[in-house]
């Protein structure tokens, strides 16, 4: 995934460019971090962040804990990506369908 980050004032400025997941599923938190990059962006420039979500990672991004298959599995449906500068700050969504 791929963003860009626009510095609007007139100093050096840098940005933690975050993504989080929202899982289809009961119990889930609405929103899971799943990468982020912090950029640094010079006064009136523009830089693009790309963050890699990896499905296969250690840190289970799609999964969520199967009891009965003592394992991580990814249930399926429609999955929805923010990102943004917080959880809160998430302007930019899209959906993923699994």
């Amino acid at each position: 995934m791929t963003a860009i980050v626009t510095n609007t004032g007139d100093r050096e400025g840098a940005e933690v460019v975050q993504v989080y997941l929202g899982v289809p599923v009961d119990g889930q938190p609405p929103k899971r971090l799943v990468g982020f990059a912090k950029v640094t962006v010079a006064p009136g420039a523009s830089e693009q962040v790309r963050i890699t979500v990896d499905p296969a990672a250690a840190n289970h991004p799609f999964g969520v804990w199967d009891y009965v298959a003592r394992d991580f599995v990814v249930r399926p449906g429609t999955y929805t990506v923010y990102v943004g500068t917080s959880s809160e700050d998430t302007p930019h969504t899209f959906e993923v369908r699994v």
